[in-house]
C-alpha cells in the first residue's frame, strides 16, 4: 500500500510541474457593456475580468492581431513564460486618478484592484 501511495504522489508532482498555461492564447476584449472591442491600430487595451484567461487578463498590444491573454510579472528583464517577454504598459494614470474619485472605494477595488502593476507578458515587444 505504501508504495502504491508513494507512486501516485510522484505522478500527481510529474503532472503538477507539466500544467499547461493559457499565457498566448486568444481571448476577446470587451468593453464596459460587454460588447467586443474592435482593436484600433497603435493602441493597447488591457481588459482585466476575462473568463476567457486563468489569470482574467486579456491584452491587446500594437504588434499583435487581435486580444491574448496575460498576467502582470515582476519588471524589467523578468522572465515571462510561452515566449512572452515582460514589459511595461502605458497605463492612463490621469483617467485611473479621475475613477478612484468618481467611484467608491469598494467599487474602484472591484474594477480596478487588478491594476497593481503596469507590467505584463506581452508579445513581440
Amino acid at each position: 500500500m505504501p508504495a502504491t501511495r508513494t507512486v501516485f504522489l510522484m505522478t500527481l508532482f510529474l503532472l503538477a510541474g507539466c500544467a499547461r498555461t493559457d499565457l498566448g492564447a486568444p481571448c476577446h476584449l470587451q468593453d464596459v457593456a460587454g460588447a467586443e472591442l474592435s482593436q484600433q491600430p497603435g493602441r493597447q487595451y488591457l481588459y482585466l475580468g476575462s473568463s476567457e484567461c486563468h489569470s482574467f487578463t486579456c491584452l491587446a498590444t500594437p504588434a499583435s492581431q487581435g486580444g491574448y491573454c496575460s498576467q502582470t510579472c515582476a519588471g524589467a528583464g523578468a522572465a515571462c513564460p510561452s515566449g512572452l517577454t515582460c514589459a511595461q504598459l502605458a497605463l492612463d494614470a490621469q483617467y485611473l486618478d479621475s475613477m478612484k474619485a468618481r467611484l467608491t472605494p469598494a467599487n474602484y477595488q472591484q474594477l480596478f484592484g487588478q491594476v497593481g502593476s503596469s507590467w505584463y507578458c506581452v508579445r513581440g515587444h
